[in-house]
């Protein structure tokens, strides 16, 4: 699992038939001190989240234990909203 902050929707017309009805969104990974890296995914929106929340992504086969993900082929969803960082 990575943390990552949304920072975009992406629109796709034409797609396979199990991610039509999900929202593609891309997000930007943090790294230490939650400073955005210059590394983006493309993720599954399993939550219904926003452009600027911090969420928590899982990535790889671990991506598709989400009833809403699945049945998708995918590689990255997002599984959390972060509503605070505590240190």
């Amino acid at each position: 699992m990575e943390l990552a902050i949304v920072k975009g929707n992406i629109v796709s017309v034409a797609k396979i038939e199990e991610i039509k009805p999900v929202r593609l969104l891309l997000v930007q990974l943090l790294g230490k001190d939650y400073i955005p890296k210059n590394e983006f995914v493309v993720a599954i929106d399993c939550l219904g989240v926003g452009f600027g929340d911090y969420v928590v992504i899982a990535q790889g086969s671990g991506s598709r234990f989400t009833e809403i993900s699945k049945p998708t082929h995918t590689d990255a969803s997002i599984i959390a909203r972060v509503d605070n960082f505590n240190n």
